[in-house]
């Protein structure tokens, strides 16, 4: 009989340590929690509750009108949550339960814990008596020595939710500055059943952890000259590595507001896909996780944002085909240039017009002139009856000034061949004096690569290293024409800056070079009115180079944040 009791008591312990209810407290508390601490429209619940319990759960639940999953830990589909995380979805998890604690080292196995995903952990803490404390001081401790070794950095929203009693609740938040820093727990407030969520703190998580306790993080930074290293921060040698250089100074702001160690490496390269399908440079640093954040600016590109994640701070640069506008007439026939197509066709039908009304007039003169002896004709009369070739011969010499054999003697001719002459002498100055204007008038017509291509510049393109990956990989049909027939196999294209802008400086060429370097060079080079008529063509149209850092970062949202406040700070 004793033995009977004693598996009858076992076995009811056996059950209840399996199976552990949620109240309608539980549910309150994560209806309020989805309003307004982690702000989310659905979640999934792993449980060990009884098939009647869950079922209360998800009334009360469906209720406030929150989508919602409600699994065992036994369930082998809902185990694996590499699912698409949601930032609008989060996870929660019943520590009491057996299965929690195996449940949190998968989910941490597979990197569960990363931004955005979210997860609230739930422990009853309520005590009975005094008997029991210390048990549950224990299990407390076990939490926080399972989560210390976990993969909780500082985007992670991982919030302990402790039950005091009743209607109270204790929260929790847990991270680490790094995997090398212990366990940070930041206290958030309580939750009670009669006054809902009360927050210590209601800042968002990027600026409560922006303290990252002197860790150290990796960069690297981009240098085309090594000699860059001595000139990082004194102002000499602007034009080199520019980019590099503002970048620096962001990056040691950051470090400040960060509370944070950089240690710098230097590559010669942004970073480029090999033909066996690896980054180097400093993207492959990034992609292989050997640095947190990119030292230097630089493009986005589709095949860069698989791999690394940008942040939004442009530095202001580009590059772009750099030009002096060449005389119009290299470009253009500037002898039909100086009437617009309408009035040549007005000329034209009024020559005609013209042709008819002195064909009649001369035929009307003649035969007045026929009735008149031979020897009271005056000279310059006609001779003979004019033909049209005769008329088309007095046409052409009153149009051209060049005058023509006989005299009109008729009222009618005269005011034709007048008309013709006011008329070409006014044509004839009109296109001389805009003949002379378009002799010392520059192209404006080179406004695409289309027309740079097909124009009769030469070009030149500044030798660095992202110029020369750039023009050969694009694909659509413009710029991969204008490489083939400009660039490609044409190692005379490539220059160094001097030589580049000083062809400029000469005309008729192209110079593709950085804005400032190539303006900075004019500057101290050209005269004053070999600056005006420059014109920029876009090649790689890309936006401006901006900061990369590691993919799924967990610094991601501090640095994003201090460039915002940098931004608004105005200090670029």
């Amino acid at each position: 009989m004793g033995s009977l009791i004693i598996m009858w008591i076992l076995l009811t312990v056996l059950t209840l340590s399996a199976s552990h209810n949620i109240d309608s407290m539980i549910g309150s508390f994560i209806t309020d929690m989805s309003s307004s601490l982690l702000v989310s429209s659905s979640f999934t619940a792993f449980f060990c509750a009884d098939a009647v319990n869950t079922a209360e759960f998800s009334r009360q639940i469906s209720r406030n009108y929150l989508l919602h999953r409600i699994a065992s830990f036994n369930d082998s589909e809902l185990i694996d949550i590499d699912e698409t995380i949601d930032h609008n979805h989060y996870f929660i998890v019943d520590f009491d339960c057996e299965e929690g604690v195996e449940f949190l080292r998968k989910a941490n196995t597979r990197g569960q814990f990363v931004a955005p995903a979210k997860w609230i952990i739930l422990r009853d803490s309520r005590v009975n008596d005094g008997g029991f404390s210390q048990l549950m001081m224990e299990i407390n401790d076990e939490l926080v020595s399972l989560l210390s070794n976990f993969d909780i950095f500082p985007d992670s929203e991982v919030v302990v939710s402790q039950r005091l009693n009743q209607t109270t609740m204790e929260l929790s938040a847990l991270y680490r500055p790094s995997s090398g820093q212990s366990l940070i727990i930041e206290d958030l407030g309580t939750w009670s059943h009669e006054d809902g969520l009360c927050l210590c703190n209601y800042d968002q998580s990027s600026r409560r952890r922006v303290n990252l306790q002197g860790i150290v993080l990796n960069t690297s930074l981009v240098m085309t000259d090594l000699n860059t290293l001595n000139h990082l921060t004194d102002y000499q040698d602007k034009l080199i590595d520019a980019v590099t250089k503002a970048s620096y100074m962001w990056i040691l702001y950051l470090s400040e507001r960060m509370n944070a160690t950089f240690n710098f490496t230097v590559e010669r390269t942004w970073g480029y896909k090999d033909e066996d399908g690896n980054w180097n440079g400093m993207i492959g640093l990034l992609d292989r996780g050997e640095i947190n954040i990119g030292g230097t600016a630089t493009f986005m590109i589709s095949q860069r944002i698989g791999v690394v994640d940008y942040v939004q701070l442009y530095t202001p640069t580009g590059s772009r085909f750099l030009f002096r506008r060449p005389p119009l007439s290299y470009i253009s026939n500037i002898f039909t240039l100086p009437f617009a197509r309408s009035v040549w066709i007005a000329i034209v039908v009024f020559l005609v017009i013209s042709f008819g009304f002195l064909c009649i007039t001369m035929k009307w003169e003649w035969q007045n002139l026929k009735m008149i002896p031979m020897e009271c004709r005056l000279g310059g009369d006609l001779e003979r009856k004019p033909t049209i070739t005769d008329n088309l011969l007095v046409l052409l010499g009153a149009a051209f000034q060049q005058g023509f054999y006989c005299e009109p003697r008729t009222i009618s001719t005269r005011i034709v061949v007048l008309m013709m002459l006011l008329i070409a002498l006014s044509l004839y100055a009109a296109y001389t004096a805009n003949i002379v204007a378009l002799l010392q008038s520059t192209a404006d017509s080179i406004k695409t690569l289309d027309d740079l291509m097909n124009s009769p510049l030469k070009i030149g393109i500044f030798d660095i290293v992202y110029n020369r990956y750039y023009f050969g990989a694009f694909e659509d049909p413009v710029r991969k024409e204008f490489y083939e027939r400009l660039v490609k196999d044409k190692p005379a294209v490539w220059m160094p800056l001097e030589e580049g802008i000083q062809r400029v400086r000469e005309g008729l060429f192209a110079f593709h070079v950085d804005l400032g370097f190539g303006y900075q060079m004019m500057q101290e080079t050209f005269e004053e009115v070999e600056k005006c008529g420059i014109e920029e063509i876009d090649y790689l149209k890309v936006y401006d180079p901006l900061l990369v850092i590691e993919k799924q970062s967990p610094f991601r949202e501090i640095i994003r944040v201090g460039i915002l406040m940098l931004e608004e700070k105005s200090i670029r």
